[in-house]
């Protein structure tokens, strides 16, 4: 159920072709997706800009001249630091940050006064992306700890658990054309475990692009990708139970799927859109602000964690374990600073746990160099981030004891790959 509040919580599906934004606000019911055109119902917002007379940048749908003007945005910025524009060279995360103000600034009155949390979705999210995206988001205002990103598969979930429950009972399925084929997912949600667990899994991925058509006419290649996509969906709901399937985008049309279609809408239901990424990641980001309750249920995603990292501590003379990072949290999420002082140990022991079974491990952190001091007289921070999934980055400072010892600067690193 969805809370009231003064919050706009904000979807963006970034790819290399088109963006798209949904918000939802107090005064909606649901989430609605921004139209590029007002009074239309075009979703697609361009990935180029242009500066307008004011030397603001805005949106560009590549009609018209400007002196300052980028397009393909999104592969410029999967590569480079700095961006040519025409008039001069801007660097990525000021682009992108003029970018996101010009989007964000299409909703006018709703940013007054309101309370932003934005949730970022991409195709696969690289360590590149989250960097730039994070600081991009922080330039526009954002706090960094309502800023939030996931991949498509995760919006896919998202979007399929705030639907009608009916819709979800059983499997799910994704099907989009993707790199000239046609490429299908299946949701599957495991109710043995506490909490469920959901998975979104590629099952079978079909090339129909022009290596496969050769030299066939229209007519004969309609039918051809039509039994292709047939043969897909046998594949897709082979030995499952499928309540409910989602078509993105506009490749799939019954002048030529025909057979497909039918097989595909028989005794389940289907519908076919464009918006179903930045819906899902706008639900993602509600759910994060406490606007949907928990439903008992952990999305097994490429980008989640898969152990729990802990610590043995003293505190007030008990020994107890002392909680890093959960395991379930997406790797971009995870950071966790603290401080402690060391009763003359020289070196740290950090136990992960995996989620599913599994006996914990002891990763050893020898600090070498300490300066030998009294027991109790050495404060460390430390610092345990990931860079991808199974990839933990530890670093441990020496902060010294105030005036009596003072800090040498000296960090440690380790990384722990899982």
């Amino acid at each position: 159920m969805i809370q009231a509040s003064n919050e706009l919580i904000l979807g963006i599906e970034l790819n290399e072709e088109y963006a798209q934004l949904t918000y939802f606000h107090p005064s909606v019911k649901e989430p609605l997706t921004l139209s590029f055109e007002p009074d239309a119902e075009n979703y697609l917002l361009p990935v180029a800009m242009r500066k307008a007379a004011g030397g603001k940048w805005e949106l560009w749908d590549g009609t018209g001249e400007a002196a300052a003007k980028v397009a393909d945005l999104y592969r410029k910025l999967q590569t480079e630091d700095e961006i040519e524009t025409g008039a001069e060279r801007v660097s990525a995360e000021e682009l992108l940050a003029d970018y996101f103000a010009a989007c964000i600034g299409r909703l006018k009155v709703l940013t007054a006064n309101a309370q932003l949390q934005v949730m970022v979705t991409v195709r696969t999210l690289t360590e590149r992306w989250s960097d730039l995206i994070v600081r991009a988001l922080e330039r526009n205002g954002l706090d960094r700890k309502r800023i939030y990103l996931q991949d498509y598969l995760s919006s896919f979930y998202y979007y399929t658990v705030n639907q009608k429950k009916e819709l979800w009972n059983h499997d799910v399925a994704l099907i989009e054309y993707v790199d000239e084929a046609i490429v299908g997912y299946i949701l599957h949600i495991d109710r043995t475990t506490r909490p469920a667990i959901a998975r979104a899994t590629e099952i079978a991925r079909q090339p129909v692009g022009l290596d496969v058509r050769g030299e066939m006419e229209e007519t004969d290649w309609n039918k051809e990708r039509d039994r292709l996509f047939f043969e897909l969906l046998k594949k897709l709901f082979e030995r499952r139970t499928v309540t409910v399937s989602y078509l993105i985008g506009d490749y799939f049309s019954k002048s030529w799927a025909e057979r497909s279609i039918q097989y595909l809408c028989f005794k389940r239901h289907a519908y076919q859109g464009q918006n179903l990424y930045s819906k899902g990641a706008c639900y993602a980001a509600m759910e994060r602000a406490g606007l949907i309750a928990e439903r008992g249920i952990l999305f097994g995603g490429r980008d989640m964690i898969q152990v729990n990292l802990q610590m043995e501590v003293r505190i007030r003379g008990k020994e107890q374990m002392y909680p890093l990072i959960s395991a379930g949290m997406n790797w971009y999420e995870a950071h966790h600073v603290c401080e402690f002082i060391l009763d003359g140990e020289r070196e740290l022991r950090i136990t992960s746990q995996p989620m599913a079974e599994g006996d914990p491990i002891v990763h050893m952190m020898r600090l070498v160099g300490l300066p030998h001091r009294p027991a109790r007289a050495t404060r460390v921070r430390m610092t345990i981030y990931f860079s991808a999934p199974g990839c933990c980055h530890i670093e441990v400072e020496d902060l010294g004891f105030g005036e009596f010892y003072r800090s040498t600067g000296m960090v440690w690193k380790r990384e722990i790959m899982f």
